[in-house]
């Protein structure tokens, strides 16, 4: 009994904590919350694409989610049913993502950058007889790389005293630490058989 009690409460914390973990899911509306928008415009093909990016200070080996909206410059309404293709790059390394069927003008994909510098973002929209090229830039800061003492060094601009990463950080160490006890806890109250 005692065992099962200390399985169930095993079961509970760790549901717990992921629900804190967890992140919430992000819609890819039209470019809500962003602080960077850039836009391009073509006056001749009456086409209007803004482009942003989140998290505002991308970080290296983590996604940042590219975000594009593309509308007419004259009356404001989403472009629909179009092709686009993304190309990342930062003038040594090349990433496509061909053929993004869009059927009401925003959408979004997800970039996971390699290293710091600025890196060139360029859209080509296709839709029936219009093919719009644009280009846009992001800036990854420099991060300092992982120490024993900071395992999970905050990007430039950031605080560590922020909740979320002082949580995040505590869990990534009892978390291990209470799997491992209650392990050896269940291993040594489990009852020795004799045959």
């Amino acid at each position: 009994m005692v065992m099962k009690k200390s399985k169930l409460v095993v079961i509970v914390v760790m549901l717990t904590i992921n629900a804190f973990i967890t992140p919430c899911p992000t819609s890819s509306a039209h470019l809500i919350d962003s602080t960077r928008i850039q836009d391009w415009k073509n006056v001749k093909d009456n086409i209007e694409i803004q482009f942003s990016y989140k998290p505002d200070k991308p970080i290296i080996d983590a996604f940042t989610e590219l975000q594009f909206s593309v509308t007419n410059l004259q009356t404001g309404e989403h472009l629909k049913d179009f092709v686009a293709r993304v190309v990342v790059t930062n003038g040594q390394r090349l990433f496509k993502f061909e053929n993004i069927t869009v059927s009401d003008g925003d959408f979004s994909v997800k970039y996971i950058f390699p290293d710091d510098g600025t890196h060139q973002v360029i859209l080509r929209v296709n839709s029936n007889n219009l093919v719009e090229l644009a280009s846009f830039q992001v800036f990854v800061p420099h991060q300092s790389p992982p120490s024993i003492l900071n395992p999970f060094p905050s990007s430039p601009g950031t605080s560590d005293n922020d909740l979320s990463i002082l949580a995040s950080k505590i869990l990534a160490i009892v978390l291990p630490v209470a799997a491992v006890t209650a392990l050896i806890v269940m291993i040594k109250k489990k009852p020795k058989r004799h045959g």
